[in-house]
């Protein structure tokens, strides 16, 4: 039958001041959905929240509380940077375990490395370069997570609004939402904001397309908009 579109789900991404251990920092939060008119065929009430360093990026804290279908999972992680340690508190399904675990420099969590992936300078960048990430998910350190620059290009959201937007293709990383070495595409505006405009990618049960509904407080102006 092909693929049929319909409005699954929403997305809400934040980023707010925040004090953290004495340290002056950034708050990601994000918060993700299904509607509940299709919660039957997948139920998604996923939370992710980091903070960071605002001088230096450093993870200083991180948790993701992801419920779905009937798979459930917490961690909280508190990342000793210095000793490039990380101690973690999980629950899955159920059963809870501590632990430490080492990690190297330069190392991210899932929000963190969204936010750094923004922050790119990809002026000195020829399409198709690639520009390499580590990235810590589920305890395990991924050494081999990459994203690939893809050039410019104008994108309508789905009010018809215009937007010159860079293009960069992240590899995902195999889990409950995503098979193992699929790509994402991601379109963020062509301005200081990095703002996610659009986001396509494939799925485990099928493919998602991503648009923006709207953007508030952004720190500059949107001079990507045409």
């Amino acid at each position: 039958m092909g693929k049929l579109w319909v409005p699954a789900g929403r997305v809400r991404f934040s980023v707010h001041d925040s004090i953290y251990n004495n340290k002056n920092c950034f708050l990601f939060d994000g918060k993700g959905k299904t509607h509940k008119n299709y919660d039957w065929f997948f139920k998604v009430r996923d939370h992710y929240a980091g903070i960071v360093e605002k001088d230096n990026f450093i993870p200083q804290k991180f948790i993701r509380n992801v419920n779905e279908g009937s798979f459930s999972l917490y961690y909280d992680y508190d990342f000793k940077y210095e000793k490039q340690k990380a101690d973690v508190y999980q629950k899955i399904n159920g059963k809870e375990k501590t632990s430490q675990i080492d990690y190297p420099l330069c190392t991210y969590d899932v929000m963190a490395s969204v936010y750094y992936a923004r922050t790119l300078n990809f002026d000195n960048v020829n399409i198709g370069d690639s520009i390499s990430l580590k990235m810590m998910v589920d305890k395990k350190v991924y050494n081999n997570i990459y994203i690939i620059y893809n050039g410019k290009e104008i994108i309508k959201d789905q009010y018809g609004k215009k937007y010159s937007c860079i293009k960069f293709r992240p590899k995902l990383i195999e889990g409950t939402i995503f098979k193992d070495g699929e790509y994402m595409e991601v379109y963020v505006t062509d301005d200081k904001n990095r703002i996610p405009i659009f986001i396509e990618a494939e799925i485990l049960v099928g493919s998602i397309k991503v648009y923006i509904k709207s953007i508030k407080n952004n720190k500059f102006a949107m001079s990507s908009m045409k």
